[in-house]
Order: structure tokens, then sequence, then C-alpha cells
């Protein structure tokens, strides 16, 4: 069986970002963070990533706005929102925008896990 791939982390709230990478851990699952859109994007060329867990409110390029730009870029990267942002229009737009899962804060970890793990797991069959 292949080994789980990257997942990216990009938030603007630290406390957060570490958050996450230490529930990826706990799972298994190898990540790496990221505090902006920019820099996630500057790095893609250099990492393979197989799952990207995004925040939508960021300063300079928000969530949306990065999902669409990998989308733009042919990049078929399954995108979780974790988000504070639970309007109804930003959970709309995510998910026609190929979003994989939408989860706002507060979340549960047996949620997240399982949004997480399936991703994962798909990506590790292709």
């Amino acid at each position: 069986m292949s080994k789980p791939s990257l997942t990216a982390i990009v938030d603007d709230d630290q406390a957060m970002r570490e958050a996450l990478l230490d529930l990826l851990h706990v799972e298994g699952l190898p990540g790496r963070v990221f505090s902006d859109a920019e820099a996630f994007l500057a790095s893609m060329a250099a990492e393979e990533f197989g799952c990207l867990i995004t925040d939508i409110r960021m300063p300079g390029l928000d969530g949306l706005a990065l999902q669409r730009r990998l989308r733009q870029q042919g990049s078929p990267l399954p995108v979780i929102f974790v988000t504070s942002a639970a309007d109804d229009a930003s959970r709309v737009q995510a998910m026609a925008d190929g979003a994989t899962a939408y989860f706002t804060k507060p979340l549960t970890t047996a949620a997240l896990v399982r949004g997480l793990l399936l991703t994962v797991q798909q990506q590790v069959v292709r």
C-alpha cells in the first residue's frame, strides 16, 4: 500500500495551523503548514500534495480564491475548508467550486478526521 501523501494546511491563525498539524500527526498523516495562500502556491512546484485544508477568510488571497486558482491551473487537489465562515453563500460557493468538504468552527475532531481520512484514502487508491 502507498504511503499517505502530504497534506497542506493553509490558515492565517497559527494556533489553528498547529492544531490541525497535530491532528494529522496523531492519525499518522504527514502535513506541512503555510500561513497564507501565496506561500502555499509558491511551494507547489517543489512539493507534491494530496490534500489541502484551508480557511475561507485570510488576508491576501482567501480560501475561495485559492481554490479557484488551483482549478484554473488544472489542479485536481482535494480541498477541505475549516472555517468560521458559517454563511451559506461561502459554503455553497466552496462546494460549487469543487471542495471535498466544508466544516465550520468549532468542529468536532471526529468529523474532520472522517472527512480527511476519506480524502486521503481516495488519494492512496488513485
